[in-house]
């Protein structure tokens, strides 16, 4: 943090010597008369003053910005509750994960294994094993441990910035499974 605030100061002091020199040589540019050090370290004082005002309302408008944007992609909505699926499906479009993948993703958050996920979704060990190696690519995560850990922290973070508590969504209204489609069926 320190760095960040040594890098500011030094920013701000060479765009303030900047623009000291700049309102110097256009104001006495040709005359023989040049500033004293009195004129020159006041016009400094200024341009710092003013340029540092100017960034701390640029990085504090900016941070404001960032934590709105999260929130908004964090907090649930209205008919969105606090949970996997939640964190799972908010995240899936910019990962650009297809609704198989993402869910995929969502048993893995859930704790289910391989085996179990494919017989859930009525598909090959395979089939469940190469969608998790294009879930990780897509989302820069490494393994299921590292995904139900990101899962985890976000459903977290979204508690604590829920205003009001939210009913949880039930698996089965996420989650297409193969069995149900056959019951509905007949």
């Amino acid at each position: 943090m320190s760095r960040i605030w040594i890098f500011g100061s030094v920013l701000v002091s060479v765009i303030a010597a900047l623009k000291t020199l700049l309102v110097v040589h256009f104001a006495y540019g040709g005359s023989a008369a040049a500033p004293g050090p009195v004129v020159l370290s006041g016009l400094f004082a200024l341009f710092f003053a003013l340029t540092a005002v100017v960034a701390y309302v640029a990085c504090t408008q900016l941070t404001r910005h960032v934590v709105q944007k999260r929130r908004e992609k964090l907090a649930p909505g209205v008919s969105e509750p606090v949970a996997k699926e939640t964190v799972i499906l908010r995240h899936a479009p910019d990962w650009g994960l297809s609704q198989a993948e993402a869910d995929v993703a969502i048993f893995v958050a859930k704790g289910f294994s391989n085996s179990e996920i494919a017989e859930m979704r009525g598909s090959a060990i395979t089939t469940v094993k190469s969608q998790l190696g294009r879930i990780y690519q897509k989302s820069g995560l490494e393994s299921r441990y590292q995904l139900i850990a990101f899962v985890t922290d976000e459903v977290v973070s979204m508690a604590r910035e829920a205003e009001e508590p939210v009913a949880k969504i039930s698996t089965k209204d996420a989650l297409p499974l193969v069995g149900r489609r056959k019951q509905r069926a007949a």
